[in-house]
C-alpha cells in the first residue's frame, strides 16, 4: 500500500471574512477533488481569515498514482 500526503499553505492577502475564505476552500476544494479523485479537507488555521490550509492525500497500491499528490507540491 502506498499513501501520498500533502499539505498547501495559501495567503489570501485580499480576503476580510471567513465568509470568503470558505467560499474559496469550497471552490478549491471541489477542483481538487474532481481533477486528481484525491481525499481533500481544510485542516488547519480553521477561524483565520487570511490563511488556508488544505490536506490532500491519496491511498493506492500502485505508486503510479502517487504522482498527483507530487503534482501538486510543485
Amino acid at each position: 500500500m502506498v499513501v501520498g500526503t500533502c499539505e498547501l499553505i495559501f495567503q489570501l492577502p485580499e480576503n476580510h471574512s471567513l465568509k470568503g475564505k470558505r467560499q474559496v476552500s469550497r471552490s478549491l476544494v471541489q477542483q481538487l477533488r474532481g481533477r486528481f479523485n484525491v481525499s481533500v479537507a481544510e485542516v488547519a488555521d480553521l477561524d483565520r481569515w487570511q490563511t488556508l490550509a488544505i490536506g490532500v492525500t491519496c491511498v493506492s497500491n500502485d505508486s503510479r498514482h502517487q504522482h498527483h499528490i507530487e503534482i501538486l507540491r510543485t
